[in-house]
């Protein structure tokens, strides 16, 4: 419970309660003995916040009779059939103290850098009236907000979860993170547009704000809500058939303000069930404090990592059911076990990603409505189609007598085998390409993200392909026509990312020019190093189709690695510039 100043100070007080002189009392409400400086100047702070009024009610009361402060902060009765429990924040009384978020974070017990419930601020600032958002004339404006889990009505974590690791309450509509069955794969992290789930490295899993479930099953107000000392925070019942209503039915609305919280993420994604009100109404022309202010999201290294070598093994898979169709055996055998060889790093890479590995069997539990379940099927599916090509390649490229017998039943079908190989490879590309779609951030649009994951499979697919095939007897002129392919790619996938950048940075009201800010101002070392890797493969390219000192095998190898190490800083960009709105922050340091 939380204790006044004068409770905690080591002073001798009087034990009847009594009102203290202060430059806000008048002096002829002062009664009782000596009064020190100190007492004075603690009543004085007192007085200057909203603390005061709360505080004034403990010494007046006993700790038995203290739950009547808390009686207006949950409901009278539990959600009846159609209703469930939801954040009311009266944004005329948050004075943005942070009582709550100490409090969420002490009564869960949350790791230093865990925060569940953040305070942020809107504001009319310079950059709103820079870009003709707001009149010169327009007075300077400043409203703070405190957010946590809002408990959605389609919560994006729950339907992208690949394990079943979330669940919502279907009597209180409460969101729980079940920290059991977790994996720690991040994506709710990805799929949340508010930042809701956050990672806890200690532990290996995820965890979020559960509206403190435990105590509103005893009468209890959540920690958050009884420690705000304007009772700005309070829990209240919604119907989630009318939050549907108000978000689904605004799109001519969103287009002019949003309906749920000015400068906050689109409410359709997830339809949240927190409500903002204020007497003076929610204005829309407010903006973020941190809304100008770029920011790197997570690299996701192991992700970039096994999305480049996938996508890299069903390029070369292609390239090899190409080659043998068109009746090129010299380098065939080699380049279906370098994909294979490739496609199971990859695969080994991802586990890496994971918070608690040891769990990822789950992964198939979510097939139905999660795209990293899908994911992570199709991938065991192709790994499992492409194990016996692998197989047949290895028994003819080393002659194992002792699985010829395996190797003859396998040569029947190694055509067939090849195109279902490669269809599945596709498909799991496309799969891979929607995992990221699916979290609606801007900068991760469906054809930036189809262009990239396609593009770098074909790229590196050719450019690996050529240098296998380099390195075989009599399979040059095929590897010279892969590098020419290759070099295509590449130009066309540089042209096209500059291309995008620029122009993302030129429209300041485009949704992605903040990403394109990012890239610019905090990973200008990454432009630097895509040009100079471009220009280097580019440069490899040409001397292999030349020939240049009968030494082609070895251009084409260092023009495969610089395309490996352009498409990695690119991978860097697409994970660490991914960041799209999320709900106000407070002013950036």
């Amino acid at each position: 419970m939380m204790k006044t100043a004068l409770e905690t100070a080591d002073l001798p007080v009087a034990v009847a309660p009594r009102r203290v002189a202060s430059p806000t009392m008048p002096a002829a409400d002062f009664s009782g003995g000596y009064q020190s400086l100190i007492d004075r100047f603690l009543a004085e702070q007192r007085a200057l916040t909203a603390v005061e009024k709360f505080s004034r009610h403990h010494p007046q009361m006993d700790a038995g009779d203290r739950t009547q402060l808390y009686r207006d902060l949950i409901p009278i009765r539990g959600p009846q059939p159609g209703e469930q429990y939801a954040f009311t924040v009266d944004l005329d009384k948050c004075s943005g103290c942070k009582a709550c978020v100490s409090a969420c974070h002490s009564l869960n017990g949350l790791d230093e850098d865990e925060v569940w419930r953040k305070v942020g601020l809107l504001t009319s600032n310079s950059y709103a009236s820079d870009i003709g958002c707001l009149p010169d004339e327009s007075p300077g404006i400043q409203q703070h907000i405190t957010t946590a889990c809002h408990h959605c009505v389609e919560p994006a974590c729950l339907e992208g979860c690949p394990v079943l690791a979330y669940d919502k309450d279907p009597i209180t509509g409460i969101v729980r993170h079940l920290d059991d069955q977790c994996i720690g794969c991040n994506y709710c992290v990805m799929k949340c547009p508010y930042e809701v789930p956050k990672y806890s490295s200690r532990l290996g899993i995820v965890r979020k704000c559960d509206m403190c479930a435990n105590r509103l099953a005893v009468g209890e107000a959540p920690a958050c809500a009884q420690a705000c000392p304007s009772a700005a925070i309070k829990i209240t019942l919604v119907k989630p058939v009318e939050v549907e209503s108000q978000y689904r039915q605004s799109n001519v609305l969103a287009a002019v303000r949003n309906p749920f919280l000015a400068d906050s993420p689109d409410p359709q994604i997830t339809l949240p069930a927190t409500r903002f009100i204020s007497l003076r109404g929610l204005r829309a022309d407010l903006f973020a404090a941190d809304a100008d202010h770029p920011r790197l999201d997570e690299s996701h290294w192991p992700l970039a990592i096994m999305l480049l070598l996938t996508q890299a093994a069903v390029g070369m898979f292609l390239v090899a059911g190409i080659a043998r169709l068109n009746g090129v055996t010299d380098g065939s055998n080699e380049l279906v076990l370098a994909a294979f060889t490739i496609f199971v790093a990859g695969l080994g890479a991802s586990v890496a990603h994971l918070g608690q590995p040891f769990r990822a069997w789950r992964c198939f539990l979510g097939w139905r409505r999660s795209w990293l379940s899908r994911e992570i099927i199709l991938f065991n599916a192709l790994a499992a189609v492409a194990a016996p090509v692998a197989v047949f390649a290895l028994c003819a490229e080393f002659h194992l007598r002792w699985l010829e017998p395996l190797a003859r039943a396998l040569q029947k079908m190694l055509a067939p085998m090849d195109a279902v190989v490669v269809a599945i490879g596709l498909i799991a590309v496309f799969t891979s390409s929607m995992v990221y779609v699916d979290t609606k951030r801007p900068f991760w649009s469906l054809r930036f993200v189809a262009g990239n994951f396609f593009g770098a499979g074909l790229l590196l697919g050719t450019a690996f392909g050529a240098g296998v095939l380099s390195w075989s007897n009599g399979a040059l002129p095929p590897a010279r026509c892969a590098v020419g392919i290759a070099l295509a790619v590449n130009a066309t996938l540089f042209l096209w990312r500059r291309l995008e950048h620029l122009a993302a940075l030129r429209q300041t009201k485009s949704p992605v020019h903040l990403n394109a800010r990012v890239v610019t101002e905090m990973l200008p070392w990454a432009l630097r190093t895509s040009v100079v890797l471009f220009a280097l493969s580019m440069a490899a390219g040409v001397l292999a189709l030349a020939n240049f000192l009968h030494a082609a095998p070895a251009w084409i190898t260092i023009t495969a690695l610089a395309m490996l190490g352009s498409e990695l800083v690119a991978r860097h960009i697409f994970f660490a510039a991914s960041a799209g709105k999320r709900m106000p922050g407070g002013v950036p340091a």
